[in-house]
């Protein structure tokens, strides 16, 4: 029963004007009133979702057009708010649509005719033994596990495929070859530039003195961070506080070397600094190679 009341209250609230009551509907109010509560009340939500929507990857926006969105919302907020129990049934219908359609993602084919029926049955059932109900949670459990474990592999696999196209984007591969010929032509340039086995390449400008900062270390860096092309896309002439594996890979790796006063130019390969992802807000593109100027002005070596 308390179920059944939360959902009936889950429902109003969905309508936004029902209840689980049988209060009825203010006669009296203000038809102007109502008419500016109305319009407002649409307006904000539809104003809060749009936001939310602009913001999601086109592929969602392609699987989640707007013309159905409102014809699902409409048909929710039309429906006769006196029929409590069919809000009801709506209401626990839609909690059960998520999980369904999150199985038929990972590949499952689950049966929605079979739920039903199978749902119906127990619902109409005028008692259920505990004895009945646990035997039939520890088999759902065991089954849901089974079923969150594919969910979990459908997931992974759809990241890997995303990775996977990102990397064989063109301008992907374009920045990797571009930066990688960089690289090597700086290093024929300037002998001293060394090279870790990850693939960091850097030059030692000014050694600097004491202990460096190690990977559990901090040190306060000035720094200036700029692209093959030469575009400055971020820098700090005051001195940041930075922790080695608080930053991209290869610039942590480079900050861990450094001691006081040290000064180290850094050639980060694309997979050492944002991927395949980049920094787009940064105009940082995928695998983009970045070059640091950095000095150490002071370091709290790691223990």
């Amino acid at each position: 029963m308390k179920k059944i009341l939360a959902a009936c209250g889950v429902a109003a609230a969905l309508l936004g004007a029902t209840s689980c009551g049988n209060s009825g509907s203010s006669a009296s109010a203000d038809k102007g009133f109502a008419d500016s509560l109305s319009n407002y009340l649409g307006m904000t939500q539809g104003m809060r979702i749009s936001a939310d929507y602009a913001t999601i990857p086109q592929e969602q926006k392609d699987a989640l057009k707007k013309d159905d969105i409102l014809r699902g919302f409409k048909q929710v907020i039309m429906t006769d708010t006196t029929q409590q129990g069919y809000l009801t049934g709506l209401s626990f219908g839609l909690q059960l649509a998520g999980q369904l359609y999150r199985y038929e993602q990972a590949g499952i084919p689950v049966d929605r005719a079979k739920v039903y029926e199978a749902y119906a049955k127990a619902f109409k059932t005028d008692s259920v033994s505990m004895d009945e109900m646990r035997d039939a949670q520890a088999t759902f459990q065991m089954l849901a596990q089974q079923a969150q474990q594919k969910i979990m592999e459908y997931y992974q696999a759809q990241e890997e495929a995303a990775k996977a196209a990102k990397e064989n984007s063109p301008e992907a591969k374009e920045n990797k070859e571009k930066g990688a010929a960089y690289i090597q032509d700086a290093i024929k340039k300037d002998p001293s530039i060394k090279t870790t086995e990850s693939g960091l390449a850097y030059k030692v400008v000014n050694e600097g003195t004491g202990e460096p900062v190690g990977k559990n270390g901090s040190a306060v860096v000035k720094y200036k961070g700029q692209l093959i092309d030469g575009t400055v896309f971020d820098s700090n002439d005051e001195g940041a506080n930075l922790s080695p594996r608080g930053t991209v890979p290869g610039f942590g790796e480079g900050i861990a070397m450094m001691n006081k006063g040290a000064k180290y130019i850094l050639y980060i390969p694309g997979e050492l600094a944002y991927g395949v992802d980049g920094q787009q807000q940064a105009g940082i593109g995928p695998n983009a190679t970045l070059i640091f100027e950095v000095e150490a002005i002071d370091v709290t070596p790691g223990k």
